[in-house]
């Protein structure tokens, strides 16, 4: 056996060590959503037969939530976990999944698995915060060397970088401004620690010199999407919109998928007045979204639907509609905020009735609501209708007798109601609850002067 044969077989023996290390000392675990048998047998031949590893490994789930309920069951227990994730699932692209594990459970490493995939798909799950890809079919030794490659501990450059994260996470800029510069002294062009460097001034409000590091981590590294979003973050915060956009537009070029990105890019249209551009984006927004899931149609449609409410209610009514269109038959009471939204957008056209149908329409799936109640009471008394009014108000009351107590405008709103209804009993002890939390509320002082 030649030498170069002995050193390739000593350091896969390290990858295999580092694997066995992590599942039987470090409390690994993997978590695998899939429907290829092949694979899964793939993951069980490695772990059980090949690395000798006799615990229980891993476990197969089969839907998105099934997936999400295993993760926190297991970091609860105390797991570090491994996250293997089939890229397109039940005919669905899996990438608002991995975005919601790296945001919620940052601690996991995800795998994407997947026979073949485009380009830009690469780039956004990349983006997302993918640890590794397998494309499939792969043999057990190559799996073994990405999987070790994932999990194995980082050199020391790479240590001091999550070292001045955590200080960022924690408020202590100077600190993490003298890591990253020692990480730069030790590697000039690391574009890493010019990044933790500019995250650092703009935590100090220095944000030339947080400019600075960001367009110096963008020429250490041009094909690196991280230093245009940072930009992209510190114009917003220095409110130029329009350079903003620059970097946002460029950043959606390269990586075209990226649905919350064309959310942001919308909405900066918006406030520009440009809602041509904008719903070019959004409408964008909603075509990769109905690829990816049903709910995140919906959410997404919330989104934009936000944008327009106070300056075009018109397209924030057609956009909530395409939220609702979009789950057909299986509203749930995670709907019933879209169902408020729409009835709030429907009022500002003066549609008052259309706005009280929607809402009896929630209350099909949540009759418990005392806000819907108290919705249909409101858009009532817009329509001059008080003694309906009312009666929705009194609902409201039975359901939850401290509703009142929860604003001082609905504790005023409900009180005019009632006098307006010609209930004089109520309407003076919602409007004395009213002054009791603020004794100096002009429209309460006034109506109860008038009875």
């Amino acid at each position: 056996m030649s030498m170069e044969s002995v050193l390739a077989k000593m350091e896969f023996r390290k990858f295999e060590a580092s694997i066995v290390d992590f599942f039987s000392k470090k409390n690994g675990y993997a978590i695998v959503l899939t429907e290829d048998t092949n694979f899964t047998a793939l993951l069980r031949q490695t772990l059980n037969k090949h690395l000798g590893l006799r615990n229980k490994c891993f476990s197969q789930v089969s839907t998105v939530e099934e997936s999400l309920k295993q993760i926190g069951k297991e970091l609860a227990a105390g797991k570090k976990l491994l996250v293997f994730i089939e890229r397109i699932h039940r005919d669905k692209e899996m990438a608002f999944l991995v975005r919601k594990i790296k945001e919620d459970y940052k601690q996991c490493k995800v795998f994407i698995t997947m026979t073949e995939a485009p380009r830009e798909q690469f780039i956004l799950l990349h983006e997302l915060g993918a640890d590794n890809f397998i494309t499939k079919p792969i043999a057990i030794n190559t799996f073994i060397e990405k999987v070790a490659h994932s999990i194995k501990p980082q050199g020391k450059m790479g240590q001091l970088i999550d070292i001045a994260k955590t200080m960022l996470e924690q408020g202590a800029y100077e600190d993490a401004a003298k890591v990253g510069r020692t990480v730069l002294n030790a590697k000039p062009d690391s574009s890493a620690a010019l990044l933790v460097m500019g995250d650092a001034y703009k935590g100090l409000k220095k944000y030339e010199l947080a400019h600075k590091c960001y367009l110096g981590a963008g020429d250490s590294a041009p094909l690196f999407l991280d230093p245009l979003k940072k930009l992209a973050d510190l114009y917003g915060v220095a409110g130029v919109k329009k350079r903003q956009l620059d970097c946002l537009t460029k950043l959606d070029k390269m990586s075209p998928l990226n649905v919350e990105r064309k959310l942001d890019i919308g909405h900066i249209y918006v406030e520009l007045g440009n809602y041509v551009s904008a719903d070019i984006y959004f409408e964008g927004a909603l075509r990769q979204a109905n690829k990816e899931a049903v709910d995140y149609v919906g959410n997404v449609s919330q989104q934009i639907a936000s944008a327009y409410e106070k300056r075009d209610p018109v397209r924030a009514e057609q956009y909530l509609r395409k939220a609702l269109r979009a789950k057909g038959d299986n509203l749930d009471k995670a709907d019933i905020e879209t169902f408020n939204s729409l009835g709030i957008v429907l009022r500002k056209q003066g549609k008052w009735r259309e706005a009280i149908y929607e809402y009896k329409r929630a209350l099909q799936i949540s009759r418990r609501d005392e806000n819907l109640y108290y919705n249909i009471a409101i858009a009532s008394a817009e329509g001059k209708e008080f003694v309906q009014a009312a009666a929705y108000l009194k609902k409201v009351v039975q359901l939850n007798e401290d509703f009142v107590r929860t604003d001082t405008a609905i504790a005023y709103n409900m009180g005019l109601i009632f006098y307006k209804a010609e209930d004089p009993v109520m309407a003076k002890m919602h409007l004395q609850i009213c002054l009791a939390m603020d004794p100096n509320h002009a429209g309460a002082k006034k109506v109860l002067s008038l009875m």
